[in-house]
């Protein structure tokens, strides 16, 4: 029975040590996420603005 016991809290302790590990992890990917997105906004804006001047310059060919 106490081996069952011992074997038991080993899993817990390395559960407990991956949840931890992850909430860690999670810590630096959040922020990186977020400026990923930000980012692309930007990217996406630029895209457009790109767009527009292309079809401006196309509509000056006669």
């Amino acid at each position: 029975m106490q081996e069952e016991i011992n074997l038991l809290e080993e899993k817990i302790n390395l559960l407990v040590n991956k949840v931890t590990n992850m909430k860690s992890e999670a810590q630096t990917v959040v922020p990186d996420l977020y400026e990923a997105k930000e980012e692309i906004k930007m990217l996406k804006a630029k895209i457009a603005e790109a767009t527009v001047k292309i079809e401006n310059l196309l509509a000056q060919i006669p």
